[in-house]
């Protein structure tokens, strides 16, 4: 189970924060060796390490990322071992996660956005500046790399909901389809004590719903949107 997985790598994270060159090579085994167990594990040690050696460390963990089997991989890369330096260190650590946005390998992408849009929950000043890392995606055709979008524009309204209100208002409708989706996605699955935040969107959708160019699974993904809005 995870939590015990976690716990191995408390564990090995004690010692390994403390002598980062020597404890490399065990991590760097457990992600290439041991499958999802081990990079449960290695993950943790490697957050603890990062905060001591991050110029080493934070190259480590894009080549890592690269070699992400599943969204669980990138996921797990992002928040367990990557977001602590960004999150203590935001103004030195966050433009590298912006660079990641620009990486040709869509789980660094993901690992990214999802790194970023984590950040206003800490750092709720860094709101509108996350969610323009986040708008640099919305054209991606990846499936996985949308989801970890609408992620981070869900997450980054626990920062300021008001910031992505105008947000979204300002993309909708999009003029690009492909964006369709997070659009969509981040009213459909956003927290529920925040929708109150993004009634006055709904007139947006609305609108955007009596485009006779919509097809038909956009015009789905439009009509949960205001489903979800229409609060009343």
């Amino acid at each position: 189970p995870v939590p015990i997985l976690k716990q191995i790598g408390k564990e090995i994270a004690k010692p390994a924060a403390k002598q980062v060159d020597q404890y490399l090579p065990l991590t760097q085994l457990l992600w290439d060796e041991y499958g999802r167990e081990g990079r449960v594990v290695t993950l943790i040690p490697l957050g603890k390490m990062e905060l001591k050696a991050p110029q080493t460390i934070i190259p480590l963990l894009k080549e890592m990322c690269t070699t992400c089997i599943t969204w669980e991989d990138a996921d797990r890369l992002a928040m367990d071992a990557f977001e602590p330096i960004v999150r203590q260190e935001p103004e030195i650590w966050l433009p590298e996660a912006e660079n990641w946005l620009n990486h040709e390998n869509k789980w660094v992408k993901r690992a990214g956005v999802t790194v970023i849009g984590r950040l206003p929950m800490k750092h709720p000043e860094y709101t509108n500046r996350c969610l323009a890392g986040a708008e640099q995606l919305l054209f991606e055709e990846d499936t996985d790399v949308k989801k970890a979008t609408s992620f981070a524009i869900r997450l980054c309204a626990r920062g300021n909901a008001a910031l992505v209100r105008d947000f979204l208002a300002q993309h909708v409708p999009p003029t690009n389809t492909t964006a369709t989706w997070i659009l969509c996605d981040a009213i459909r699955s956003m927290a529920t004590k925040l929708l109150p935040e993004f009634t006055p969107l709904l007139p947006n959708y609305e609108a955007w719903l009596t485009d006779p160019n919509l097809s038909s699974k956009d015009r789905r993904s439009v009509e949960s949107a205001i489903k979800k809005l229409n609060i009343d």
